[in-house]
């Protein structure tokens, strides 16, 4: 019974390590850590547009109501009048 009991408990640690050793080839997220990227959709809104100007785009989650607007350096954007901290929040139709 103890040799039963030891090689179940070396192929649970075997099992263990097998699970756990992808975590250490494991990437971070690129956008962890920093803000997301508009969806391709807000940056269409705006191609032709200037800051400020209001724009509308369809999301998959609905129709989207903004003003355009870029932080320094980056793309102009649709950003949702109704965005909590910045970040997009469609309406439903």
């Amino acid at each position: 019974m103890k040799s039963a009991n030891k090689i179940l408990t070396r192929l649970g640690l075997l099992a263990a390590l097998s699970c756990s050793s992808g975590l250490l080839f494991a990437q971070p997220a690129e956008d962890q850590g920093g803000p997301r990227k508009p969806p391709q959709e807000a940056l269409d809104a705006c191609k032709s547009l200037s800051a400020g100007q209001e724009c509308g785009f369809t999301s998959p989650h609905g129709s989207v109501k903004g003003s355009c607007w870029a932080p320094e350096g980056k793309p102009l954007a649709c950003k949702p009048k109704d965005a909590p901290g910045g970040r997009s929040q469609p309406q439903k139709q």
